[in-house]
């Protein structure tokens, strides 16, 4: 067994196939025009016409009625990555078009997720005459049937699972709705936005595609922090955002790209381990406001927005750090159940959800995590796959206050005094999956990569299959045969793995020293996070390791390197 207790699963192991093909035959893509759409996505081919989509053109002309007639739009986002990108876009594209409009984040912590009465009562209030959704509303029945009765009308944009009863919205943009005519049904929050947004400008503009293309930026970072899976229209979104991110018009972007210590081109890692994260911390930490406002206003204001992002992103990686040491004591004791669910008074609902998901990675197991409030608990849940926790949720709805999300991840609200019975619930739930998830979680690689074939223009092969992410994994390889020459533990507290590997066939000798760095016929390894498993290794001895193909740049100078993601010796 490797380090990580997982079991190494590959993809391909087809010898007569060569290494493009086997990339190719693991996506699925098994015929020439399915591997060049893949490869290389189009405008004309992927980015479908917006009024394909159920209710689109009763949605856009109901906005050039409120437009014509100077009524209040109030734009009601959400805290995360997704509702933040996707409102700053219907944002700047109705501020556009002249129309009245405002916005409203709700706080994560004193308001939760989604339209609540007492927003549709405070618009009311402010002559709102038509309230837009952006990556939330498909489950706020109540709320759609109350702004009806105070005279708003509604249109929901969201992307989130579509329950069995739907509000009676005056229109609803959803890609996976029944009947929905879009042929595709896997946007994410900003991209469904995006596509209203394309809408919009294709009936009230004359340059379109230059204002649409304008905002590709947002809909690509939007897509990249809500897992979108990086396939058809999704793959076309974010290749051509991480292109105009690169050149990106937004001084706020372009503050934080900076701030953020992202150099060069920008890619996907940049995106979800750099920027992403600075931008969500806002909703975490503050209030998702702070981000917004970076992502719409000019010069003036971004230095100071984009450094008062940095600061909550380290406040919030100390916070998540310190509860983790908590998560780990209730967590230890129940590693052997098929769900693991914790709960405590000083969680923080900002960070339930990243907790959630260190426990996934460090178990294998699907995940809930609640901050108990006095009447309250508010749950973030995290997935495996094959283990859908939005029904995991549905068996236990009658303790519920709401809840709502995808198979993979979810939110909910629990009254503490059916904190045990929701509990008991949801265990006997996952109970019926014990089998599969009782077993050590596999880790997917895509094949065996020959040790002649661990080189730069193997790196530079797999190029052509980016953007990577979501749907589209970075490749892992499997490198075996290999002989530690040095290692060491690095990071401030010592957390991650650098050692130096050579061919087992190369016929060098080890070094004899445990902790010198590079060397003739050294390729150089990095494992983030694995620095407690140094105690396993020797000088000379045989390993066995998967990773990823990664580029160091070093002085100007670009060499190979391997960033590990498990290994066995």
């Amino acid at each position: 067994m490797s380090v990580l207790n997982k079991i190494w699963q590959l993809k391909n192991n087809q010898p007569s196939l060569s290494l493009t093909e086997k990339l190719l035959h693991n996506r699925g893509l098994a015929s020439e025009d399915a591997a060049e759409r893949f490869l290389n996505p189009s405008r004309e081919r992927d980015f479908h016409d917006p009024f394909l989509m159920r209710d689109m053109e009763r949605a856009v002309e109901r906005i050039g009625a409120a437009i014509e007639r100077g009524e209040r739009i109030m734009i009601f986002g959400d805290y995360d990555l997704d509702g933040i990108t996707g409102t700053a876009i219907l944002m700047r594209t109705l501020t556009k078009l002249g129309a009245n409009i405002s916005y409203r984040l709700p706080h994560r912590i004193e308001d939760g997720y989604g339209l609540r009465a007492k927003f549709i009562e405070a618009f009311h209030k402010l002559d709102v005459k038509l309230i837009v959704t952006v990556d939330n509303g498909i489950s706020c029945f109540q709320e759609v049937a109350l702004a009806n009765e105070k005279g708003m009308d509604v249109i929901i944009t969201d992307h989130h699972t579509v329950p069995e009863k739907i509000p009676n919205a005056y229109a609803i943009l959803h890609p996976k709705l029944p009947n929905s005519g879009y042929p595709f049904d896997e946007l994410t929050g900003s991209a469904v936005a995006l596509k209203f947004a394309q809408a919009l400008l294709m009936r009230r503009t004359k340059n379109h595609e230059e204002e649409v293309e304008k905002m590709l930026d947002l809909a690509c970072i939007g897509t990249i922090g809500d897992f979108g899976p990086l396939i058809g229209e999704n793959r076309y979104i974010v290749k051509e955002g991480l292109r105009v991110l690169n050149t990106t018009r937004w001084p706020g972007l372009s503050k934080l790209k900076k701030i953020a210590g992202v150099n060069g081109v920008v890619n996907t890692q940049d995106i979800g381990f750099l920027m992403g994260p600075r931008l969500n911390a806002a909703g975490r930490m503050s209030h998702a406001n702070d981000a917004l406002n970076l992502l719409l206003h000019g010069e003036d204001k971004s230095d100071a927005l984009a450094k008062n992002l940095d600061a909550l992103n380290k406040e919030r990686q100390k916070l998540t750090e310190k509860l983790m040491k908590l998560v780990r004591k209730q967590a230890d004791v129940q590693r052997d159940l098929p769900i693991i669910i914790v709960h405590h008074a000083e969680f923080h609902a900002g960070v339930i959800g990243i907790l959630a998901a260190k426990i996934v990675e460090t178990y294998g197991k699907p995940a809930i995590v609640m901050e108990e409030r006095e009447v309250s608990a508010i749950g973030s849940c995290r997935s495996v796959e094959g283990f859908n926790i939005v029904d995991a949720l549905g068996a236990a709805r009658e303790y519920l206050t709401h809840f709502g999300g995808h198979a993979a991840a979810a939110g909910f609200e629990v009254e503490r005094m059916h904190l045990e019975k929701f509990k008991e619930k949801v265990q006997q739930f996952a109970d019926e999956f014990a089998h599969t998830l009782n077993i050590p979680s596999k880790l997917e690689v895509e094949c065996a990569l020959a040790q002649h074939d661990i080189t730069m223009q193997t790196y530079e092969l797999l190029q052509s299959f980016q953007p990577f992410g979501a749907g589209n994994e970075h490749p892992r390889f499997l490198c075996e045969g290999l002989i530690v020459k040095n290692f060491k533990t690095v990071g401030a507290d010592k957390k991650h793995l650098k050692l130096g590997v050579r061919p087992a066939n190369d016929g060098a000798g080890a070094n004899g020293s445990g902790h010198r760095q590079g060397g003739a016929g050294t390729l150089d390894c990095i494992g983030f996070r694995l620095g407690a498993f140094a105690n396993q290794l020797t000088v000379g001895a045989p390993i066995d390791i998967v990773a990823e193909l990664d580029e160091n740049i070093w002085q100007g100078r670009r060499s190979l390197q391997l960033r590990m993601i498990d290994f066995k010796c």
